[in-house]
């Protein structure tokens, strides 16, 4: 089978247990440093699309191709696209981020990276980690890590996707509280431009600060155990639906995750049957403010198992944390 896994293992590189689903196909992580990294990711070309080599080719569509990544591999097609699609290659965008690093001097050859590739790897999942500069550590002790992260496929099914967010290192939990929003969505059409990749992040990197703040915020405004329950019964509800408000809930209640032991009783999410499975790692018992409720919604969202809904709702956090802190006794 014609896969990344193929390549001989690199003592450099270490396979991760994490692992996700895209568009039904499984999404395998490694770590290390991207010059390793890199040579993990295919490349690919555009080519004619026929039934057969001398047959004639759409005049509408065009092939997506795998190059092979090895001597006992042959190239193999892993969609069809327009012919107005750019392809835009995983190691283009990656490289683009890499150049907004070195734009505010930092040296991206000396952080650490995660690389997600689907089995034929034509979509991928990159991240970069930045050191302790870049860090916030909250009143709990439990650092959160700057994080950079970016999606994309090169067969035109999903957008190309740049983003800057934090990680709480105790329990792996993402979160994207960016004070501008410095996000980079766009979709792979003639007017793609890639310069807005190195751009986005040199920016982002320069406002740090905002988000600090954010957080810090967060910390010192204290909260209710009614408020939450309102909240979950209502804000998040109507974002997530009622198992994930129910989770949520229960984690801002008792630092506990919990199942639900009877999904069809009906009535507010708060009030379903649940047995707790699990002490979520950091996560304060009860919730006494907005910074400890973004850690209960962080955990919800970040185990999603679907890569691009849990970059959604780790997105959300922010506006449904505006609803909490809204909310009166």
């Amino acid at each position: 089978m014609n896969t990344p896994l193929n390549t001989e293992p690199d003592p450099h590189i270490d396979l991760l247990e994490e692992t996700a689903r895209w568009r039904a196909r499984n999404v395998k992580y490694w770590s290390g440093k991207w010059k390793e990294l890199g040579k993990l990711v295919p490349q690919f070309r555009l080519s004619d699309f026929v039934a057969k080599d001398s047959g004639p080719a759409n005049p509408y569509l065009k092939a997506v191709v795998r190059e092979p990544l090895g001597v006992t591999e042959q190239a193999i097609p892993v969609g069809v696209v327009s012919t107005s699609y750019p392809l835009v290659q995983h190691t283009s965008v990656v490289e683009k981020c890499l150049e907004g690093l070195s734009q505010v001097d930092i040296e991206p050859k000396d952080l650490k990276c995660d690389l997600g590739l689907t089995e034929l790897g034509e979509w991928m999942n990159f991240r970069i980690y930045f050191g302790e500069r870049y860090g916030f550590k909250p009143a709990d002790g439990h650092q959160l890590g700057l994080r950079l992260e970016c999606f994309n496929s090169v067969d035109g099914s999903s957008r190309l996707v740049v983003t800057v967010g934090w990680l709480r290192f105790v329990c792996k939990n993402g979160v994207i509280i960016w004070e501008a929003q410095q996000e980079l969505k766009d979709i792979h059409n003639p007017f793609l431009d890639l310069d807005r990749v190195s751009k986005m992040v040199s920016d982002s990197l320069g406002k740090v600060g905002a988000d600090q703040r954010r957080l810090k915020a967060w910390e010192a405004h204290g909260i209710t155990l009614d408020q939450v329950q309102c909240w979950s019964d209502n804000g998040v509800t109507e974002a997530w639906g009622k198992k994930a408000a129910c989770r949520v809930f229960h984690i801002c209640r008792s630092g506990c995750d919990v199942e639900i032991t009877d999904p069809f009783v009906g009535g507010p999410a708060t009030q379903w049957p649940v047995k707790e499975i699990r002490a979520v790692p950091g996560a304060a018992n009860p919730a006494r403010n907005l910074f400890d409720a973004s850690q209960a919604l962080s955990w919800v969202a970040t185990n999603r198992n679907n890569a691009e809904e849990r970059l959604e709702w780790q997105a959300g956090i922010p506006k449904l944390i505006s609803k909490l802190r809204a909310h009166r006794n």
